[in-house]
């Protein structure tokens, strides 16, 4: 098991004991140590047109699949509508998972 103040590198197929563990740096640790994020908004994955369409919509099984499809896509728009929010934020640094 790594440690909080390490990340694991995964490889597929190869047991966790074997994966190399990098340390982060110092710096990183000291400027995060007191960390704690709340209220990071609503988890949203899978919910996003339950909420809002009919519930005949996904009762029939024919669009059912078509609706999850675009459920999928909207989700991707929104994740990837994140990663431009943290790109052009001067608050937040790029590998920050922590954005709303």
């Amino acid at each position: 098991m790594a440690a909080n103040n390490q990340i694991t590198n995964p490889r597929k197929g190869v047991p966790a004991r074997y994966t190399y563990k990098v340390r982060l740096p110092y710096f990183y640790q000291a400027r995060h140590q007191n960390d704690e994020y709340k209220n990071l908004g609503y988890n949203y994955t899978g919910k996003i047109l339950r909420r809002v369409t009919s519930a005949e919509l996904w009762s029939n099984p024919l669009q059912s699949a078509m609706m999850g499809q675009i459920e999928a896509m909207m989700t991707y728009i929104l994740e990837q509508v994140k990663m431009i929010k943290k790109w052009y934020s001067i608050a937040h640094e790029k590998d920050s998972l922590n954005v709303n």
